[in-house]
């Protein structure tokens, strides 16, 4: 074999072993998770909210409690409130499919005692909220 054609084998030899452990370290590392993004859910009565009960005897209020304090010992809920007629949750989560996720098994949402919109939340004036959550 000509010593110009041994020096391409050993070039092209020498350059497939830097390429082999760059690219199993690439393959074996996992995906990084999306970064967590707040979403505003805004919560409004749905069709079978009975208007003639208070929001505590409403059909499965109780377990809608238990859902948003699942998300909250879960890290995923930042803050819930009540204004006007509405209730608004605040979730960390990567995307607006994974805030429908929190909120599609909900019981009260499936029965439709509520209904509910996701937002993306940008926060743009940060503070701090000083409040002590009523319960």
């Amino acid at each position: 074999m000509p010593p110009t054609q041994l020096l391409r084998i050993a070039f092209l030899c020498g350059f497939a072993c830097l390429a082999l452990p760059a690219a199993s370290q690439s393959a074996s590392q996992p995906a990084l998770a999306a970064e967590p993004s707040l979403f505003a859910i805004e919560i409004r009565v749905g069709a079978k909210w009975d208007h003639t009960k208070p929001p505590q005897e409403q059909a499965y209020f109780r377990e809608h409690s238990a859902n948003l304090r699942r998300m909250r010992e879960a890290g995923i809920l930042v803050m819930g409130a009540r204004y006007s007629d509405k209730g608004l949750v605040v979730v960390s989560v990567a995307s607006a499919a994974d805030a429908k996720a929190q909120m599609d098994p909900d019981p009260a949402i499936a029965a439709g005692t509520f209904t509910y919109e996701v937002h993306p939340f940008g926060v743009f004036y940060g503070g701090e909220l000083k409040v002590r959550p009523r319960r």
